[in-house]
């Protein structure tokens, strides 16, 4: 197999960009062999519905604002599913060595066509309150502020809290991961065991990026594929 496509879906500022990029960070230090990860962001394909209350990191955070507060518009169809789905087949296709894709997004797992690209998928759960305080830390009170609390609220209150229960949780359904904490290092080390043999038989283990992680030594993970559980998913306690 050339390409692995990991998908991490979860709720709002659950972790899923921060679980990509240790991913992508452990994988660049462990696999020896030429690699190319590429972290794809959902947030570049949401249509021009989404204004910019509540932006990620300086990208929409695909909150739909009208002139006094968050509205409720958040639905999937504000995503360009087809447009990410070719964008993954062109990378894959146009492989010149080992790559692995890991798309991270509110609506990972939404799409079967998408899921059906993928090898491992995995949805990062938490505690409402607790991905709230992660939300106005990380929008207003971070180096680079991004929103207002009023706007962070509204968009919780008035759209992101129902849109949590009625599309993104049901998606957890159909992970092999689940990762109920937000980005931990168990459970980190825990996925990129998963694709170590996707990456080759003779990938070899060296110390992770993340701190405190329990894994193995010396043991070969050929039989381990997470193709091997389909349909049964982890809860990473």
């Amino acid at each position: 197999m050339n390409s692995v496509v990991v998908l991490i879906g979860g709720g709002h500022a659950a972790g899923k960009r921060t679980t990509a990029n240790w991913i992508k960070d452990d994988l660049a230090k462990m696999v020896a062999a030429p690699l190319e990860i590429e972290v794809v962001d959902m947030d570049d394909y949401c249509t021009k519905k989404c204004l910019s209350v509540g932006q990620e990191h300086g990208k929409n955070s695909a909150i739909t604002v009208d002139s006094s507060r968050a509205v409720a518009l958040l639905k999937p169809s504000r995503y360009d599913f087809a447009k990410l789905q070719k964008h993954i087949e062109d990378s894959i296709a146009s492989l010149s060595k080992t790559k692995v894709i890991i798309v991270h997004g509110l609506y990972a797992l939404y799409e079967k066509a998408i899921r059906e690209l993928s090898q491992i998928k995995v949805f990062i759960s938490g505690d409402a309150d607790t991905r709230l305080i992660r939300w106005i830390r990380r929008d207003v009170l971070g180096e680079t502020k991004t929103a207002e609390l009023e706007n962070i609220i509204n968009a919780y209150l008035h759209g992101a809290k129902q849109e949590m229960n009625d599309y993104i949780f049901p998606t957890k359904e159909q992970a092999d991961v689940i990762m109920p904490r937000g980005a931990e290092p168990n459970a980190i080390a825990l996925i990129v065991d998963g694709l170590l043999p996707y990456l080759g038989p003779n990938e070899k283990m060296s110390e992770p990026t993340s701190s405190n992680v329990l894994r193995p030594s010396g043991h070969s993970f050929k039989n381990e594929k997470f193709d091997a559980q389909k349909r049964k998913y982890y809860d990473v306690a």
